[in-house]
């Protein structure tokens, strides 16, 4: 496991953006192909069949998305860092602070690495640098 420096998180942090990026442009994509499927699959459901082509262009759009975002999100843990909220944009990297474990925290939208909480705590629990 890494363990991150606030610098290297900090440089890390244009790549995360990036990534982050794609993924919640993923993640609407997603959405949106969930609530077509669903809504075909109750067309379907009250008036019978012919329109199995289009369910299935429906789950395949679904299953690209939702692809699409496991790489996205397998990049971020290939880095070293830990996804929490994707809808939020929120990152932990495993550090140290004072000799304890730590994970330093980062959401997007924040200009910096600027906060921290124990290993078993959460985004509540922030604490500035």
């Amino acid at each position: 496991m890494k363990v991150w420096t606030m610098e290297e998180a900090n440089q890390a942090l244009p790549y995360l953006i990036e990534i982050l990026s794609v993924l919640l442009e993923q993640n609407k994509h997603a959405d949106l192909a969930c609530q077509s499927l669903i809504e075909l699959e109750q067309r379907i459901a009250g008036n019978g069949k012919g329109m199995e082509r289009e369910l299935a262009y429906r789950r395949a759009r679904l299953n690209d998305a939702r692809s699409k975002m496991q790489n996205g999100i397998k990049q971020i843990h290939r880095l070293g860092c830990q996804v929490k909220d994707l809808d939020l944009g929120l990152i932990d990297f495993p550090s140290h602070l004072d000799g304890r474990e730590a994970l330093l925290c980062w959401q997007l939208g924040e200009s910096s690495v600027l906060y921290w909480h124990g290993p078993d705590e959460g985004f509540a629990s922030r604490r500035l640098l």
